[in-house]
C-alpha cells in the first residue's frame, strides 16, 4: 500500500512537471526566480538606431542585486542614449496580488518615476507603461509611453530594448538597445 501511495505521488509530480515544462514557473517563488538572471555585474554596450543600423554609443556598467530573499531584483545602470546619459535605478518583482510583474524605474536626469507592468512572452521579459503611469508629453503635444524588453537571455548576456509609442501601443519605434555581458 505504501508503494502504491508513493507511485501515485510520483505520478502526480510528473504530471505537474509536464504541464509546466517549456514555460516559466507558475508559483510565485519560481516566478521571482525567473528574474535572477539580472543579478551580477555587467558591462553594457549602448546602441542607437541610425540609418537602419545600430551605432555603438559607448560602454557603461550595471549592477543587479537580489533583494528581500530574491523576491525582487534591483538594477543600477547608466545608459547612453542619443539624447544623453540616463542613470537608472529599477526594481523588478512579481506582484502576487496583480499576478503580473512590475518594474519601477527612476532616473536621475529627468527626475521621473515610472511603473511598468509586464510578463514573459516568447522567452522575453516585456514591460510597458501604457496603463500604469502618466505619459510623457512631447513638444508637439503627443503622449509618449515606453516598452522595455529583456531578450536574448543567456547565463552570460542579455539584450535590453527600449521602444516608444505615441498611439497607445498600436505602433512602436525603437529608442535604444543595450547589450549586457557579465563583467569578468
Amino acid at each position: 500500500m505504501k508503494q502504491l501511495h508513493q507511485m501515485v505521488h510520483i505520478t502526480a509530480i510528473l504530471v505537474c512537471m509536464a504541464f509546466t515544462s517549456g514555460t516559466y514557473a507558475q508559483t510565485e517563488t519560481d516566478t521571482t526566480a525567473s528574474l535572477h538572471f539580472l543579478s551580477g555585474t555587467w558591462e553594457v554596450r549602448n546602441f542607437a538606431r541610425e540609418n537602419d543600423t545600430w551605432k555603438l554609443l559607448g560602454t557603461t556598467k550595471s549592477t543587479g542585486a537580489l533583494e528581500h530573499d530574491g523576491r525582487f531584483v534591483s538594477e543600477r545602470t547608466k545608459f547612453l542614449t542619443p539624447f544623453g546619459t540616463i542613470n537608472m535605478i529599477t526594481f523588478i518583482g512579481f506582484d502576487s496580488k496583480a499576478k503580473k510583474f512590475k518594474l519601477s524605474a527612476m532616473d536621475k536626469e529627468y527626475g521621473l518615476m515610472d511603473i511598468y507592468l509586464g510578463g514573459w512572452t516568447n522567452n522575453a521579459l516585456v514591460f510597458d507603461n501604457l496603463s500604469s503611469d502618466l505619459p510623457v508629453k512631447t513638444e508637439d503635444g503627443k503622449h509618449l509611453h515606453f516598452r522595455l524588453t529583456y531578450k536574448d537571455i543567456t547565463e552570460r548576456s542579455f539584450t535590453h530594448l527600449v521602444e516608444g509609442t505615441t498611439d497607445q501601443g498600436k505602433s512602436w519605434f525603437i529608442f535604444s538597445r543595450s547589450v549586457f555581458n557579465k563583467a569578468p
